[in-house]
């Protein structure tokens, strides 16, 4: 069974094993630890250990945006982003959420389809040649 919950300084060392570019990226590591002492970060238990993360921030336009979505390879296709991504939709304090991915991350876009995010533009010259997509979904929000 999968749970989620508010990540805590006690799951970085986690979060940076599991994430793709974490292990061998200071500056990930960084990142990391900064999503989680800000409260922004929440991760998924498998089993006790932590299996994925993701990181919500309202620094796009004043809107919720979905900086950060990682689940550990051998978790993936699971449910385990699904999860992260209907806990963060609850906790989100905007009405809009937004989100974004590499054109080349095709599981990601599938995914986005599958939970009722819509195309919401391309930006490009972000990572030469692999243009970033972004993603919104309207959030009904009672706060």
């Amino acid at each position: 069974m999968i749970s989620t919950r508010d990540a805590t300084s006690s799951d970085v060392e986690a979060m940076i094993r599991l994430d793709t570019i974490g292990l061998n990226d200071g500056e990930r590591q960084e990142h990391i630890r900064s999503w989680v002492a800000a409260g922004n970060a929440v991760v998924a238990e498998a089993n006790g250990a932590v299996v994925g993360y993701a990181v919500i921030e309202y620094t796009f336009f004043g809107q919720g945006f979905i900086t950060m979505l990682q689940v550990a390879e051998a978790h993936r296709r699971q449910g385990v982003a699904r999860q992260l991504l209907t806990y963060l939709e609850s906790a989100c304090r905007t009405d809009k959420l937004f989100t974004s991915t590499n054109n080349s991350n095709e599981p990601m876009q599938k995914l986005m389809d599958a939970v009722g995010y819509s195309p919401s533009g391309t930006v490009y010259n972000l990572d030469e040649g692999d243009p970033e997509l972004f993603y919104f979904k309207r959030i009904a929000n009672d706060r």
